[in-house]
């Protein structure tokens, strides 16, 4: 891999963890707003937004690493993983949302009891 290569790779992978960051604080707060969602599934949606754009600032320091000491573990396979969480982040989440939104039940309550 060739520096230029890297610094180009490194200036997206940094793009990118602040394209993660936003991408969970939306997702999650909607996700939260719409849907019941309490204990360790919180817990992990709210830490998701440390981790998935931690994953792009580690594939960075070792990319940079591996390129200083000539380790042959450098590759451009190392910007996978970021994508790779994001994705399976991406999946949780629509598992998590996947049943009925209980934004409707709070609504339809509340115009069921100014009727009366």
């Amino acid at each position: 891999m060739s520096l230029t290569v890297l610094i180009i790779g490194c200036f997206l992978q940094f793009m990118f963890a602040g394209f993660q960051m936003m991408f969970v604080i939306f997702s999650a707060s909607g996700a939260v707003n719409t849907h019941t969602i309490k204990g360790f599934k919180l817990a992990l949606l709210n830490s998701s937004i440390i981790i998935l754009p931690l994953s792009s600032l580690i594939t960075i320091v070792l990319l940079i690493v591996f390129y200083n000491s000539g380790s042959p573990y450098l590759s451009n396979w190392w910007h996978a993983m970021p994508v790779g969480l994001s994705i399976l982040y991406l999946i949780y989440v629509t598992a998590l949302t996947r049943g009925e939104s209980t934004i409707n039940t709070h609504i339809s309550s509340n115009q069921e009891t100014s009727d009366a």
